[in-house]
């Protein structure tokens, strides 16, 4: 394809489609594939973004646009950071977030799960009081106080630099009333309180996984991904500590990625309930705290 012949939406999405496949890039933040995160590229430089990309295939694009989008495919190759950082934004639970290397980019499986209502688990009037352990971004908090109105939600992380990110996204959705930003080595400064709903995307990654793992994760904070103990280190700290910050009622959700193997393989006896997120992946561990109680002597074992 010739620079005459890219003119409408849909040929600048083919142009940065096959540049993006003859990179050989990694599409898994934000984008499953060099097409989807095509079309994101496209529709972002030309303000499109409110608009379903079916509707907008012939509209044409600017100049402007056009070398804007050239400028950032040629970045988001040579330098192999995921998108959401170039553009510093990430969607999660269909809502736009503010990200940059403070925070890791979002994931999808527990935004497609607060979408869903965490239903039958969850009883919305139920919720009071709900946590969002190493929130990074803020996005889960964010995306609870949604779904949530009535609830207060706390947003906690042990990273500064990450909580910074996460007063951004807070803000601009205006909802410093009901998200408080609490700085917190997991459950350190929350000793105070009882949630009905804990949620959590912590590191799961082994280290040995992550020294092969494509380049756009370095661009990652590091210890935002990383867990000793094969990925499950932190992750075992929760199970064992989360049931005394749990009301009788609680529930913990935790996403486990590419671990849930891993913690299966540490608990053999301990039946998990794995929650499928809307791509078909079961990631997401759902354990109540009754559950967490009749377990509590294996997980501190």
């Amino acid at each position: 394809m010739t620079a005459d012949e890219i003119v409408t939406v849909s040929h600048h999405v083919e142009w940065a489609r096959q540049q993006l496949e003859k990179s050989n890039a990694f599409f898994g933040h934000g984008c499953e594939n060099a097409r989807d995160e095509a079309i994101w590229a496209t529709l972002h430089v030309a303000n499109l973004m409110d608009r379903e990309f079916e509707d907008v295939l012939d509209d044409k694009l600017s100049s402007h646009s056009s070398s804007s989008l050239r400028e950032l495919i040629r970045t988001r190759i040579e330098t192999r950071q995921p998108l959401a950082y170039l553009l510093e934004q990430a969607w999660f639970a269909g809502r736009p977030f503010f990200v940059d290397q403070r925070a890791i980019v979002p994931r999808a499986h527990i935004g497609d799960l607060i979408q869903d209502g965490l239903e039958p688990w969850i009883e919305p009037d139920s919720l009071r009081l709900t946590l969002d352990l190493c929130t990074g971004s803020g996005c889960i908090a964010v995306a609870l106080a949604f779904e949530y109105p009535e609830a207060v939600i706390h947003a906690s992380d042990i990273d500064s630099k990450a909580l910074e990110v996460a007063r951004i996204n807070v803000d601009r959705y205006g909802l410093s009333n009901q998200v408080k930003i609490i700085q917190s080595d997991l459950f350190c400064n929350l000793s105070e309180f009882e949630y009905d709903l804990i949620v959590c995307n912590p590191p799961y990654v082994d280290e040995s996984e992550f020294n092969v793992l494509p380049q756009e994760y370095l661009h990652e904070p590091r210890h935002a991904l990383i867990s000793e103990e094969h990925g499950i280190g932190i992750v075992k700290k929760i199970l064992a500590q989360s049931r005394q910050y749990l009301t009788a009622q609680g529930v913990l959700v935790v996403e486990l990625g590419n671990s849930v193997s891993t913690l299966e393989q540490a608990f053999p006896s301990i039946p998990f309930l794995w929650l499928t997120s809307r791509s078909g992946e079961s990631a997401v561990l759902l354990i109540t705290a009754e559950e967490l109680q009749d377990y509590a002597p294996i997980f501190a074992g």
